[in-house]
């Protein structure tokens, strides 16, 4: 879980609004999905998965530790801070949580509900 003073020091540090942090962290959720994802179903299910939010957000509170880390010795101006912020967290598009993946990609279970109840179209 996201520790709440990190969130704060974070918000407090950019001059963010609580939603507009909520919002640029379900982004960066949501593009890491999509790069592992690699299938709907998939990123469907990265998202939904209780063990893979838990790891998520657990690293993303290091890349912004390192980020307030950064931000004491930066001068005190929001646009360079936001620059840094986004160079500390995009590291996390590199971290590829082998086991969590290949657990979620076995689930054929829920691969063929989602294919079998989707009805198909065709255009004439």
């Amino acid at each position: 879980m996201k520790s709440v003073s990190t969130k704060n020091q974070v918000m407090d540090c950019l001059q963010w609004s609580s939603d507009e942090y909520d919002q640029r962290l379900f982004q960066t959720i949501w593009n890491w999905c999509h790069i592992y994802g690699k299938y709907p179903s998939i990123i469907q299910q990265l998202l939904a998965n209780s063990q893979v939010n838990k790891w998520f957000l657990t690293e993303y509170e290091k890349c912004e530790l390192q980020f307030l880390k950064v931000a004491e010795v930066v001068p005190n101006k929001v646009e360079p801070l936001r620059d840094h912020y986004k160079a500390c967290t995009v590291q996390i598009m590199a971290i590829y949580p082998q086991p969590l993946i290949d657990s979620i990609t076995r689930n054929k279970e829920f691969s063929n509900i989602f294919l079998t109840n989707t009805p198909i179209y065709y255009a004439n």
